[in-house]
């Protein structure tokens, strides 16, 4: 996103005309490293330009990356619904979604899913059955199951890398507090 107008370029894309399938009105949910713009039957994930050390989305390269990685990583067990990586051109006041030029940002295109069907809505109706969570909770560990192990060598998971990790979180925000 552009460094100086994420709001802009998240308010631009809230026009149905940019889009090149209908759009059923927009919703934007924002989370701590990205804005998701809902448009009805997709939902375009646009990475906010941050530094949280663990976690570099800080230049436009690095957000393209990072998108790809997202893709390629999360198609492994919902292929169906992340799509394809899409550039974003003009200017953050004019977008074009996967226009002619040189990008400025990117969006990871993906299909929308009603937001009825997150868990915490579902547990809120009291929806949310247990077999649905065992079966989910089978998926995720069949997946691990086939995942290559961490040789011991490395340091991933160990006691000092997690505290690493946590330290680091609060030398960055203590300046903020």
């Amino acid at each position: 996103m552009s460094e100086t107008s994420p709001g802009k370029l998240i308010l631009a894309m809230q026009n149905p005309d940019l889009y090149d399938h209908p759009v059923d009105g927009f919703q934007v949910i924002e989370t701590h490293i990205s804005q998701v713009i809902l448009t009805g039957d997709y939902a375009y994930k646009i990475k906010k330009p941050m530094d949280f050390g663990f976690l570099n989305f800080s230049t436009l390269d690095r957000r393209k990356h990072f998108c790809e990685e997202e893709l390629r990583l999360n198609r492994r067990l919902a292929e169906k619904l992340y799509l394809e990586v899409v550039p974003i051109t003009g200017t953050p006041e004019a977008p074009i979604l996967d226009g002619e030029g040189e990008a400025f940002e990117y969006a990871i295109k993906m299909r929308q899913f009603g937001q009825d069907q997150l868990f915490d809505r579902l547990q809120e109706q009291g929806e949310l059955a247990p077999e649905l969570l065992t079966d989910l909770a089978r998926q995720v560990a069949a997946f691990h199951d086939q995942l290559p192990a961490v040789p011991d060598e490395k340091p991933l998971g160990t006691p000092e890398a997690v505290f690493a990790a946590m330290q680091e979180n609060f030398d960055q925000i203590r300046p903020m507090i």
